[in-house]
């Protein structure tokens, strides 16, 4: 046996699992297709609930601290709101990742990059053999997908592709002596223009990130347009983007298995992606903090399998992005509503920073407001997929 464990996939989900098995005394070998420093399509933003899962802190790799923002409706009205207190904040996805992996590396974490997959498998005695395109050939007794929206171990293995997903295009603006202040500590949102998603301005170290994203299959091939037209309503030259980059956001159905055996998938692999704002990191994180534990005693013959997972996330994570689900669907479907709530009402607004900081769940919000309004969220959210003309969701299967 080579290892105990390999971790495919070292973006925040992969180097969080393997440096938390690690710390619990197996031994972990993290893969990754390309070779570190590399950048990642991803607007850059960690929640401050997301870097209070890390027990170090991100203070090298943050380049910008958000306490507000700039909203913006169809109309064209923009109204700046702020917090009290840090919302959010913003970094490159290439600064992040390589620095998770350095703290992995530090806990004795094997870390090799450039090594494409070719094939994951399930062996006889119920270990794993990992196939490399370079010829390399790893085994070991548990096997975790990290790696993304298109994971091979998702698929090699057997798990549910993600129900649907959305589609984002960003880039970036140049700014080598620095942005302009009034995008610092402020990000900007364009709602009601793109269905299922939004425009953003992300403002960074000497650029701000300009992206725009929705339904896959309501923007899919007008994404190039609208990002023009993003960067034209905030007074950028789409000319000047550099660095564009497409990807998926795959969102994944309540009840889909996440473990079976000797193996996982966490992060974007299991389609933890916030739906309502499409935010990936606190489920890549979060999620690999549930498996390591699991893992410890799969390890230890404590536990047939990793079932545990799939259990502990069904109950700390899904009910959640399950609420995040239905609430995008009836924001997206009206969003002219909300969005001057979240501009003119304090009541909204700041429920709203209480969110992204993590001091309040999405079901906790939606309580707040009655048990009327809760019992009423998940037929009003299936009108609004209606008046969207989206079709149902699938029922949750529990087979693997």
């Amino acid at each position: 046996m080579d290892t105990d464990v390999i971790v495919i996939g070292a973006g925040p989900a992969g180097s969080t699992a393997a440096r938390e098995i690690t710390n619990r005394g197996a031994s972990v070998l993290l893969l990754d297709r390309a070779k570190f420093p590399r950048d990642k399509p991803c607007g850059g933003g960690v929640t401050i609930r997301t870097a209070e899962l890390l027990p170090f802190s991100l203070d090298p790799v943050i380049e910008d601290t958000i306490l507000g923002a700039h909203l913006r409706l169809r109309d064209g009205k923009n109204i700046t709101r702020r917090h009290h207190r840090p919302i959010t904040y913003m970094t490159q996805r290439s600064r992040l990742d390589h620095f998770l992996v350095e703290h992995a590396q530090q806990a004795g974490v094997e870390f090799r990059d450039g090594q494409p997959i070719k094939l994951v498998r399930r062996l006889p005695d119920r270990t794993f053999e990992v196939q490399a395109r370079n010829g390399d050939v790893h085994r070991a007794r548990v096997v975790i997908g990290a790696d993304g929206a298109n994971s091979i171990v998702r698929k090699n293995l057997g798990y549910e592709d993600p129900i649907e997903s959305a589609v984002a295009l960003e880039g970036n603006i140049a700014y080598p002596n620095g942005i302009p202040d009034h995008y610092k500590g402020q990000v900007a949102l364009q709602f009601g223009s793109i269905p299922g998603g939004y425009g953003w301005v992300f403002p960074k170290g000497d650029h701000v990130n300009v992206g725009v994203g929705g339904w896959k299959d309501a923007v899919g091939t007008s994404l190039r347009d609208r990002l023009n037209d993003t960067c034209r309503l905030y007074g950028f030259d789409p000319a000047d983007l550099t660095n564009l980059r497409g990807h998926h956001l795959p969102l994944g159905r309540p009840g889909a298995l996440v473990a079976g055996g000797g193996s996982a998938v966490i992060g974007d692999a299991a389609g933890f992606v916030d739906p309502l704002s499409g935010e990936g990191i606190h489920g890549a994180i979060s999620s690999a903090i549930h498996l390591a534990p699991v893992v410890e005693d799969y390890l230890a013959d404590r536990v047939p399998n990793l079932a545990g997972y799939h259990h502990t996330v069904t109950r700390e994570l899904v009910p959640n992005l399950e609420t995040s689900r239905a609430l995008m669907e009836i924001f997206h479907a009206w969003p002219d509503p909300f969005v001057w709530l979240l501009q003119h009402s304090d009541r909204f607004w700041n429920p709203a920073g209480e969110l992204v900081r993590g001091e309040i769940s999405y079901t906790r919000i939606v309580n707040r407001f009655g048990p009327l309004v809760a019992a009423a969220l998940k037929p009003t959210a299936k009108l609004a997929r209606l008046r969207t003309g989206r079709a149902s969701l699938p029922r949750p299967r529990t087979g693997h």
